[in-house]
């Protein structure tokens, strides 16, 4: 994909309203999501957001909560698309986000949703978004020298 067609889908989906409210979400359910730091989450209504596997500065993820797009700004950062299925997997409650067993676990599984459902075909985000993650570790660590 050129990068213009890669800005273009990205401002459209910035400016888009057809995604799926608050209010029509399930627990549990994992989404495909235009969000900031991920393409697919966990939605967990207790939190007005879906739970993700971000990459900040490494190349193992972590767990994340983006907010749901109708919270508002400056919160609001997802916008569900689509129901991809519920999780097998038993969703830990906000202080266990750290629980490193737990987080793996979920990290892999969410990751895997999102190779099998890129949100562009042929775009594998999961590997872009590892590694701008590790670039930007790398840059800091060289500021910091």
């Amino acid at each position: 994909m050129s990068d213009q067609g890669f800005l273009n889908w990205l401002l459209s989906m910035q400016d888009s309203t057809d995604y799926l409210h608050i209010d029509s979400l399930i627990p549990n359910m994992a989404y495909a999501i235009w969000a900031r730091n991920a393409y697919v989450g966990i939605w967990i209504p207790g939190e007005n957001g879906f739970l993700v596997s971000r990459y900040k500065i490494h190349s193992e993820p972590s767990l994340f909560v983006e907010y749901h797009w109708d919270i508002g700004e400056p919160l609001g950062t997802a916008k569900p698309l689509c129901p991809l299925g519920k999780s097998p997997l038993t969703i830990p409650s906000s202080s266990s986000y750290d629980d490193a067993d737990l987080s793996s676990e979920l990290c892999a599984w969410l990751d895997a949703l999102e190779m099998h459902n890129p949100p562009l075909t042929g775009w594998d985000s999961v590997s872009e978004r590892r590694r701008s993650a590790v670039s930007f570790g790398k840059r800091l660590t060289r500021k910091s020298d």
